[in-house]
């Protein structure tokens, strides 16, 4: 009987489906799931679950019931030894799912080598058998698996259960990377927008917020006094109904804000428009009167037309902190009245 035409039993089948019934129940979990439910279904084990690139290099491994002495001697002195190391059979995957010792070398060669009698000797292993998962010819991961000589070497049979397996995981380890990636660019853009003083708004298709940075919230308050953030979105996007794309750049209170849909390659899956929310430059008050970062905001503020009130309440502090600071601002910039700084702000501004 060939490999091919190896047969499991009824049993068997039923473990497979329940695994993977397992597995797919989320699939975001199926590394740190999928080598407790082969130990527990089919008695695997000790595992290990490598990342690998498509040089056949291994990477963040996970280890079920090997110990971390055994996998530090791996990584640092014997992976270039190892007869089952995905390296040395790259062109016999993806054809072949699962490789045992017993299909790569004779045993008594394995038997006199360091790899065996300095690794695998050591920590009790005799048998190891080796397991890639792909999507076409994409890895997604590979399983190493040993045991003790006492319990037998693996069998044809064990290699027709991880054929039957393969499709599955690989399908749900390439998902699981394919979230990792999403998931990485989406925290380094958020780290990268939380640190930025640019805003930041991501929207899905009905115009609903994914993701806002502190920036993005405190301009859009500032611009939309009394408003909470939904009308301010509808506002920005009224009059372009469904037929919206490409880029546009709009001029609010202050504020340019650029709208740029999903046709940008930085935008995930999730995200149907950004919004990038930037100061106008020309609306702020230079520091050529050396006022200070408070004094700034409420120039700004009283240059929109902002009440005392309006502006204490916005910058939670009082009135009379308000007014003392506007004593100050009158001083600095040479005015006595709140007319007189108006139109010295305005004028600068070129409005």
């Amino acid at each position: 009987m060939t490999a091919m035409h190896m047969n499991l039993s009824s049993l068997e089948y039923e473990k497979i489906t329940r695994l993977i019934h397992t597995l797919s129940m989320s699939f975001k979990k199926g590394t740190t799931e999928l080598q407790h439910l082969l130990s527990e279904y089919f008695g695997y084990h000790s595992s290990i679950l490598w990342k690998i690139d498509q040089n056949g290099n291994l990477s963040n491994p996970i280890n079920h019931r090997i110990s971390d002495d055994f996998l530090g001697d791996y990584i640092a002195l014997f992976q270039n030894q190892d007869y089952l190391h995905p390296k040395h059979h790259l062109r016999r995957f993806p054809n072949e799912i699962a490789l045992r010792l017993e299909d790569v070398t004779q045993l008594k060669d394995y038997e006199a080598s360091d790899y065996y009698r300095e690794l695998m000797k050591k920590h009790t292993y005799y048998h190891e058998m080796v397991v890639t998962f792909h999507t076409g010819n994409q890895f997604n991961g590979v399983l190493g698996l040993a045991k003790p000589k006492s319990q037998g070497a693996f069998s044809e049979k064990d290699r027709t259960i991880f054929r039957t397996l393969a499709p599955i995981i690989s399908n749900l380890l390439h998902l699981e990377n394919e979230y990792e990636e999403q998931r990485k660019l989406k925290d380094m853009l958020e780290a990268f927008a939380d640190k930025n003083h640019s805003g930041l708004i991501l929207l899905d298709q009905h115009y609903q917020v994914i993701y806002m940075n502190r920036s993005a919230m405190r301009f859009s308050q500032e611009a939309s006094i009394k408003r909470n953030i939904e009308s301010f979105i509808e506002s920005l996007f009224a009059g372009w109904g469904n037929g919206f794309s490409g880029s546009s750049i709009q001029h609010l209170q202050g504020f340019n804000f650029r709208i740029i849909t999903h046709h940008e390659p930085f935008l995930s899956k999730e995200s149907r428009y950004a919004v990038i929310i930037e100061e106008d430059k020309s609306n702020l008050v230079q520091e050529d009167y050396q006022l200070t970062k408070r004094e700034q905001e409420i120039c700004f503020l009283l240059k929109k037309g902002w009440t005392y009130k309006e502006i204490s309440e916005k910058l939670y502090i009082s009135v009379h902190t308000v007014n003392k600071h506007i004593k100050n601002i009158y001083q600095k910039m040479g005015v006595n009245s709140r007319a007189t700084l108006q139109a010295k702000l305005l004028n600068r501004s070129g409005t």
